[in-house]
């Protein structure tokens, strides 16, 4: 994401691994028949020859140290604290790393983490490509490209549908088939003038009795504040699944500066045995009341990394937004950005307060990248979702599109028990595209209307880009920067 201002974010394209979805491992396809794409996790040393004397293999506990230097010289910066950080995440194996070796020599290295997203309340397996980086004399080299080959196969091999990763590289990632994940950007806006527009719109509201407070959190809040971020992204696009240990490691890198909290007061259970809401705080000897979080805000510098509320308590929202401002103000911050969705609300309200909108496309740092590894397996997962648009639509079924990626020809199919994607090169297409631009259909991540008028995507009748719209309309893609941030 753009470092252009000081707001403790990471460094140009540093990401290294987050924590895995535990408890939730990618079952893998058996490897192709073409070529050799071993697991992971089998042992094996070698993963692929890829001529010149180089090969591909897969990292162990030795190779640690000798990663850590590879990664220093490409990037020319002190990384060995947030290095070891990493090594401590949850599910952590040494052998989840590729790396090009050329005798003894380490030309390049891939650091693959495996986790589970949410997409409107469907879970999907999926790989991040972390510290992807060859030695600058080797970029753009065929080293490169194979390593980019084999971490795809892998990858499917392992049962992942998608990879993600960020990088400055967006163009060389283009060029291999990966397409830049749209929509994604922040806010940036002055603290002080974001705390006067919230002033004067509670003075046109006038005052209003609310029991919401926002103070700092408390260690043992924390299965609040994780019920609450689960609520909330299990119906967004893209986020992950994080489990108790993943939280645990995030919250104790310390790569936060604060975390706030809002919470409401509600009456205490009774001393009968009662049970007590899931949402609220242990009350201490002699309390009458408890207090249940509905929203928490996490901060980095002048960062809003994280703001989440559960449901009807909007209200909330804006509280932390001020709460943070204060604190951005208190560190001698004049400005306040806002990292969260980009359909986010917040968002608006900081452009009226003089703000601006960054998106990710015009400025300067690296890019959220996608790819779709396995289409079949995303419109088979996805039916619940192809199933609710075609009856908001009232879109006929069975529903059939076919459609030329590339070199392939799908069929689309979407009946009222199952939806499937098969490859069938005798069916005239209704619509063609390259590879990319198909993925991104899919997604979710396609302009449709703009992908037409550009002819990016051409359509043999009109109509279909109504089937296409109601069935692949676009969202908005989130993963908060939480997991990136440098401890």
């Amino acid at each position: 994401m753009p470092t252009s201002f000081d707001d403790g974010l990471p460094s140009a394209g540093l990401s290294f691994s987050s924590p895995p979805a535990n408890g939730e491992p990618l079952r893998g396809a058996p490897p192709s028949a073409m070529r050799s794409t071993p697991s992971l996790s089998n042992g094996q040393g070698c993963v692929r020859e890829i001529g010149g004397g180089a090969r591909i293999v897969m990292g162990n506990a030795g190779d640690h140290s000798a990663v850590l230097q590879l990664l220093v010289q490409a990037r020319q910066a002190a990384l060995a604290e947030e290095f070891q950080s990493r090594l401590d995440a949850p599910g952590y194996q040494a052998s989840d790393r590729l790396i090009v070796r050329r005798g003894k020599e380490m030309l390049g290295h891939v650091h693959v983490t495996s986790h589970i997203a949410w997409f409107e309340g469907q879970r999907v397996p999926l790989v991040r490509l972390e510290d992807f980086e060859m030695l600058p004399e080797h970029r753009g080299t065929d080293y490169e490209a194979e390593l980019l080959t084999t971490v795809e196969e892998v990858a499917v091999g392992e049962g992942a549908v998608l990879a993600l990763t960020r990088t400055e590289r967006a163009e060389w990632f283009g060029r291999h088939g990966w397409s830049a994940v749209r929509g994604q950007g922040h806010t940036r806006a002055g603290a002080a003038a974001v705390l006067a527009h919230l002033d004067a719109q509670e003075q046109v509201r006038g005052p209003r009795r609310s029991s919401v407070q926002v103070r700092t959190w408390r260690h043992f809040e924390l299965d609040q504040v994780r019920r609450a971020y689960d609520a909330t992204a299990c119906g967004l696009w893209g986020a992950l699944y994080r489990s108790e240990e993943s939280w645990q490691w995030l919250v104790s890198r310390k790569a936060q500066d604060q975390v706030l909290v809002a919470v409401q007061r509600v009456k205490a259970p009774a001393a009968d045995g009662g049970e007590r809401s899931i949402h609220a705080a242990k009350p201490q000897t002699g309390e009458q009341h408890a207090e249940q979080i509905v929203g928490y805000a996490i901060l980095r510098g002048s960062c809003v990394v994280e703001l989440v509320t559960v449901k009807h308590f909007r209200s909330a929202r804006l509280k932390l937004l001020a709460r943070a401002c204060h604190e951005a103000m208190d560190r001698d911050h004049r400005w306040i950005s806002l990292y969260t969705p980009a359909s986010d609300s917040l968002h608006e309200l900081l452009v009226m307060s003089g703000g601006t909108w960054i998106d990710e496309r015009y400025a300067p740092g690296p890019r959220l990248m996608v790819r779709l590894l396995a289409p079949e397996k995303w419109v088979e997962r996805g039916f619940p979702l192809w199933r609710q648009r075609a009856r908001e639509t009232e879109a006929p079924r069975p529903l059939e599109a076919t459609i030329q990626a590339g070199e392939s020809t799908y069929r689309f199919t979407l009946t009222r028990r199952s939806s499937r994607l098969e490859q069938d090169a005798a069916a005239p297409p209704d619509a063609t595209c390259d590879r990319p631009v198909f993925e991104s259909l899919l997604l979710g991540n396609l302009a449709l209307g703009a992908a037409i008028k550009s002819g990016a995507l051409q359509l043999a009748r009109p109509e279909m880009a109504g089937v296409l719209e109601a069935i692949f309309s676009p969202r908005i893609f989130w993963q908060s920067p939480l997991e990136s941030m440098r401890a």
